[in-house]
């Protein structure tokens, strides 16, 4: 028999473990931060990894049903804009959200220059300020972050002429700011030390390419890494961030004859700080324009508006070169109206998938032109289910993003971040307010892309009707 004791200890332990997976998994990360001041023991219980696992799992399994996004509005004047403030909203079933609520304002950094990652990196987000080529890791949820020293200047593109540049579409678009530097920043994770690094590579002033590494720790600072840098990713898209996919980093690379490899893939060993390939079949290394993240597996983007007047999107899961057709949006089975506006697009980014009410399965892309739409594949129907303007004010000269998207995901982390002296450069306050859904009057069409698309496809009819009027 065991004693009063024994039984009173067994009894705690139940009420603690009752308390904590079944009550405070639910609450939201400043709560949970309050509750670790209450005793030593819950301290210790809700700093440990398998709280961290149990909450992190709590919170994926309702965003896989019900995914929040995260935005932010664009600047109107570069030099008048100090701050930036990020909000969130919640898609219930696949249907445009009601309202919208303030996340957090971060003070001292222009929302005409900053770089947010388009989703949290094992409960993290890399916030940088382009000009400066100053970056941040930040918990988003509690306002928690560490501010980066500063790192060696890369090479800068002095004047607005178009290139290849932010999100990897077929159209060269001047520059953001000038000077705009060249190089490529993301966020990873090492799961075998716990450890957060901040990779960026870059192309030095002398011409070479370089990779840094900063350890998101008291104490880190920029390094060389560990592997060697392969030649060819001195082509890597300007300003693109890496994907980060279970402990790699990928970078998408230019192909053209300065290159030296046929791929378009480079990975990054986050853990080993290695570099190395992820082979693609000819057909998809020659077209594809944009690399993301889609339910936990590297997506391949390929733009066929114009040939075909569809969207195709791949997915590698990690096994050798096999790369599989996730969706095929086809243009010209959509109405007409929905067709006309998403081929306006010159952007494209899957953001994820979600369940509908009715339990099928919905795409969501996001776009530069500051929208939100809703693809499903087993009705083929698309529905717009955000627009910006609906929320908060975007100038009439900010349109269109004019670096990456304003768009990302959104998921409620109690990841900790080792705060440092250097952190007061970035001013945090905790948003209080909710915005509501609103009319807008008119919402921003760029007529460009379609009529090119309507030009080429009439081009085509009158080449076929000639061929057949030959024969």
């Amino acid at each position: 028999m065991c004693s009063k004791k024994m039984l009173g200890q067994t009894t705690q332990r139940l009420h603690d473990n009752l308390i904590f997976d079944e009550i405070v998994t639910r609450l939201p990360p400043s709560d949970v931060a309050r509750c670790r001041a209450v005793c030593r023991a819950w301290h210790t219980a809700l700093t440990s990894d398998d709280f961290a696992r149990a909450y992190g799992a709590a919170k994926s399994a309702a965003a896989a049903r019900q995914p929040e996004l995260l935005f932010f509005a664009p600047a109107a004047d570069a030099s008048a804009s100090i701050s930036t403030t990020l909000y969130t909203c919640a898609l219930r079933n696949g249907e445009a959200p009601r309202a919208a609520r303030e996340l957090l304002t971060l003070g001292n950094l222009s929302a005409a220059h900053v770089i947010v990652s388009p989703r949290p990196c094992h409960g993290l987000t890399l916030v940088s300020d382009g000009p400066a080529s100053q970056h941040y890791v930040c918990n988003l949820s509690t306002g928690e972050h560490v501010a980066l020293p500063p790192c060696e200047r890369a090479a800068a593109v002095e004047f607005r002429d178009s290139m290849r540049i932010g999100v990897a579409g077929r159209f060269l678009r001047p520059p953001p700011w000038v000077p705009f530097e060249i190089a490529s920043t993301g966020l990873g994770f090492d799961p075998a030390t716990g450890e957060h690094k901040v990779v960026r590579l870059f192309k030095r002033r002398i011409g070479e390419t370089g990779c840094e590494v900063c350890t998101c720790a008291p104490g880190g600072a920029w390094r060389p890494c560990s592997g060697r840098v392969p030649p060819p990713s001195a082509s890597f898209i300007a300003g693109l961030p890496p994907v980060y996919l279970r402990g790699s980093l990928y970078f998408l690379l230019e192909l053209n004859s300065f290159t030296g490899t046929d791929q378009p893939v480079m990975s990054f060993s986050v853990g080993a700080e290695r570099f190395g390939w992820v082979h693609m079949p000819p057909f998809l290394a020659d077209r594809v324009g944009t690399l993301t993240e889609l339910d936990g597996s590297l997506c391949a983007v390929v733009d066929l508006r114009f040939d075909h007047e569809r969207y195709s999107l791949y997915t590698w899961g990690g096994d050798g070169d096999t790369w599989s057709k996730r969706y095929r949006i086809d243009l010209q089975s959509l109405p007409q109206a929905i067709s006309d506006e998403f081929v306006e697009e010159d952007d494209v980014i899957p953001l994820c998938s979600c369940s509908s009410a009715g339990g099928s399965e919905k795409l969501l892309l996001a776009t530069g032109f500051h929208k939100v739409f809703a693809y499903d594949p087993n009705r083929v129907a698309m529905e717009r289910v955000l627009c910006l303007q609906e929320f908060v004010d975007v100038p009439a000269r900010r349109q269109e993003a004019g670096f990456l998207l304003h768009f990302g995901l959104y998921q409620d982390s109690i990841a900790s971040v080792h705060q440092s002296g250097n952190s007061s450069r970035l001013q945090v306050k905790r948003g209080t307010n909710t915005v509501c859904k609103r009319q807008v009057s008119h919402v921003y069409r760029q007529a460009g892309s379609r009529k090119m698309r309507d030009f080429l496809k009439h081009f085509r009819k009158e080449i076929a009707g000639r061929r057949m009027n030959k024969g």
